[in-house]
């Protein structure tokens, strides 16, 4: 297990500590799409491979998301997801 890479996406006060702790067992791509968070993490931490683009995402075995859940324009959390591919509407057949 030692030789899995995991990626952490989103560097906040979740996956920051999240790609830490894994960095002590694994090897860790850590991304944000925050640059000037990425160029001051990289300053302070050798173990972790953090990047801001997002083709180095699937170099990994494990993907973490620790993003913000979205949340509406009064700031409750928004109940519906979304789907890349919606699928499409049948029409009725008569």
């Amino acid at each position: 297990m030692k030789d899995k890479t995991v990626s952490v996406v989103g560097l906040g006060y979740v996956g920051l500590p999240l790609a830490e702790a894994f960095s002590k067992h694994l090897k860790v791509i850590g991304f944000d799409v925050d640059n000037e968070k990425i160029r001051l993490l990289k300053r302070n931490k050798a173990n972790i491979e953090f990047t801001a683009d997002p083709s180095k995402i699937k170099h990994a075995d494990f993907v973490i998301i620790a993003v913000p859940t979205p949340v509406t324009k009064s700031n409750l959390m928004r109940q519906t997801y979304r789907m890349s591919n919606p699928p499409q509407k049948q029409s009725a057949r008569t």
